[in-house]
């Protein structure tokens, strides 16, 4: 009887230890889906819904397009500036190579007209003097033009900003310091100094 009765205890506490077995296996497999349950939720949350990856390709693509754009527009811009800097160039050159045109064109009667007292200088001598005369009337029109003048001189007080004194004479008749004759005539451009006169002044005669 106590051997079968010790039979009838082995068997309950196998029995039990498969209980327990598989309540730890039960466990474990719960906690192993909870844990993949949580892994789960987890790259759920990190992965970005699929219409906001849509969104964000689409941003980028037109901030592409705009690059594209703006990156043709401003090699556009950078050949419209060498453009302007090559014809700004050319145009300076013909400007300076025609600047003196008009001022030539003007003379060219003046020349003809010294070409014609030359030719008649023979046959009457007095062509010589009034072909000289019609050429300095010629001359000051051309001047005049231009804006090219005289210097004022006799009669006026010494400047040395349009004068320059070449001798000083004594004078009882003028004032010191006043321009009494003018050795070579000077001019002005526009009211700047092309070159000065070359003057006499006079001076206060020395007492004896």
């Amino acid at each position: 009887m106590k051997k079968s009765k010790n039979k009838v205890d082995s068997k309950k506490t196998t029995g039990a230890e498969k209980a327990a077995a598989a309540e730890v296996t039960v466990d474990a497999a719960g906690k192993n889906a909870s844990a993949d349950a949580a892994a789960a939720d987890s790259d759920a949350v990190a992965e970005p819904p699929k219409t906001e990856i849509d969104e964000l390709k689409t941003e980028i693509d037109e901030l592409k397009r705009q690059n594209a754009a703006l990156r043709d527009q401003m090699l556009r811009t950078q050949a419209e500036a060498e453009n302007f800097r090559k014809r700004m160039r050319r145009e300076k050159d013909e400007f300076a190579r025609f600047a003196r045109e008009g001022f030539v064109r003007d003379l060219l009667p003046v020349k003809d007209n010294l070409e014609r007292a030359l030719q008649h200088a023979e046959l009457d001598p007095e062509a010589i003097v009034a072909g000289v005369k019609m050429t300095l009337e010629q001359f000051d029109s051309a001047f005049k033009t231009m804006g090219v003048e005289c210097v004022e001189c006799e009669g006026r007080v010494f400047d040395p900003e349009v004068h320059e004194a070449m001798s000083q004479v004594d004078s009882d008749e003028h004032e010191p310091n006043t321009v009494v004759g003018e050795l070579q005539k000077g001019y002005q451009l526009n009211g700047r100094l092309l070159r000065p006169a070359m003057v006499t002044v006079a001076k206060a005669k020395a007492e004896a």
